[in-house]
């Protein structure tokens, strides 16, 4: 089972968490995510509670929002969904706008299947919300088609895989629409505004703790590890000096290194020279936070000295670094981020270790809430923990779509706290805290 990138240490408001799973080799399943928060007690056992969970709360990836959403094998996972679109309000607002504004908090993209029940669920609330601009169409299945549509426009306008003469044009978008509400056409005019709108804004997700790390990642050279997944958030970056021998006096300049801390992962850089490079820093190396140990020490040569030990893969040998920081207070910040990222990624691995070997063994998982109750996480049917509670929800007028309504043939699929309050951009200017 993978685990989830949570600190136990914090009360629920100063929680960061996410809805993933461990790096790959282990699956990607943000429905155990959702499990283990609710057998831990932290979200409420009902589809209205994981809703607004979602939609409230911080440091989430919206990638995994829109996987979890998008199951439409389990019907717990449905209530979800149609109690978040029930969040969202779509009055007098443009379909493509009102897509927009859905798409900012959930990233539609990946299995068909997923998308279109996504859409779905979005095309039966901006119908609720609209009950005018139905009237208008033959059918409502084509607010259905129509929104698929942009997003499909979307995908292949922005998409870097689609050479600029190969992209759909304007008149492409009105032929590939012919014909689409129950025979007859869609106005030329709501076409036209909507593929100018799409063409002067893409449709995006708002920002999360993967699109902070992936711009430090672009902002590296010479790096092969991929940073940029699901799980993985900046907790912090600092300057500090490596210390190749701590009983001799070396230049500082020399050994300037920015070491960026993430969740999991410690990533060593230093700065590019701006006139010979394009990029920010050029990278050193990388050392995982599981089974790291550290120690600080101070002599007549370095006042503010950190050594870290860490396992060598597939050796019984040890790997050690030492870095000095100016002051001590600086020394202080990395470390009390550093002792609480070891011990949140070492937690996290007990966990999957025994989530592991529950599954090995063909037995179920019994969570404990607290309080003593005992919680059946591998339960298929109703809640994701097996106790099916009852949630209410307004009655409201369902538009019957179709799962299997007509798409266009020509349509197709081409981090953490900031706490001291300065500039968090990952420039290598001492200890900050980029903003999430």
């Amino acid at each position: 089972m993978p685990p989830l990138v949570l600190d136990f240490s914090l009360p629920m408001q100063d929680l960061h968490i996410n809805l993933l799973p461990a790096p790959p080799p282990t699956s990607v399943n943000p429905d155990k995510g959702i499990q283990f928060l609710i057998s831990r007690g932290f979200i409420p056992d009902t589809p209205i509670g994981v809703a607004h969970f979602l939609l409230q709360r911080k440091g989430l990836s919206r990638q995994m929002i829109g996987e979890f959403l998008g199951n439409s094998k389990k019907q717990f996972n449905r209530d979800v969904l149609d109690c978040v679109v029930d969040e969202m309000d779509f009055s007098s607002m443009e379909l493509d706008e009102a897509l927009r504004k859905f798409q900012a908090h959930i990233r539609v993209q990946g299995e068909a299947q997923k998308v279109e029940r996504l859409i779905e669920a979005f095309s039966q609330r901006y119908c609720m919300c609209n009950p005018e601009v139905v009237q208008q169409f033959h059918n409502p299945d084509t607010i259905f088609i129509l929104a698929f549509a942009i997003i499909l426009l979307n995908t292949d306008m922005y998409s870097p895989n689609i050479k600029p003469d190969r992209k759909m044009m304007l008149e492409d978008f009105i032929r590939n629409l012919r014909g689409v509400d129950d025979g007859a056409d869609i106005p030329r005019e709501l076409v036209v505004g909507i593929y100018e709108r799409i063409q002067q804004k893409e449709l995006k997700s708002n920002e999360d703790h993967v699109t902070y790390v992936t711009k430090v990642e672009k902002s590296i050279v010479g790096m092969k590890t991929v940073l940029s997944v699901p799980h993985r958030r900046l907790v912090c970056c600092s300057r500090l000096f490596e210390v190749t021998d701590v009983n001799k006096l070396q230049k500082q300049a020399a050994h300037q290194r920015e070491v960026f801390l993430f969740n999991d992962l410690l990533v060593i850089l230093k700065l590019c020279p701006k006139k010979k490079s394009s990029s920010t820093y050029t990278f050193c190396k990388s050392v995982g936070l599981l089974g790291m140990q550290f120690h600080l020490f101070e002599n007549e040569y370095y006042s503010h000295g950190i050594t870290l030990v860490t396992p060598v893969s597939g050796s019984e040998k040890k790997q050690m670094l030492h870095f000095c920081a100016l002051g001590s207070d600086e020394m202080q910040k990395f470390v009390e981020d550093l002792k609480e990222s070891i011990a949140e990624v070492t937690e996290l691995e007990q966990i999957r270790i025994e989530w592991e070997l529950e599954k090995q063994q063909g037995t179920k998982t019994l969570s404990f809430k607290p309080g003593g109750a005992q919680v059946d996480s591998q339960s298929k049917q109703g809640s994701p923990t097996g106790w099916s509670k009852p949630h209410s929800r307004p009655s409201a007028v369902i538009y019957p779509f179709s799962p299997t309504a007509c798409i266009p043939a020509g349509l197709s699929f081409g981090s953490c706290k900031h706490r001291s309050g300065q500039d968090a951009h990952p420039q290598g200017l001492g200890h900050r805290w980029p903003q999430q």
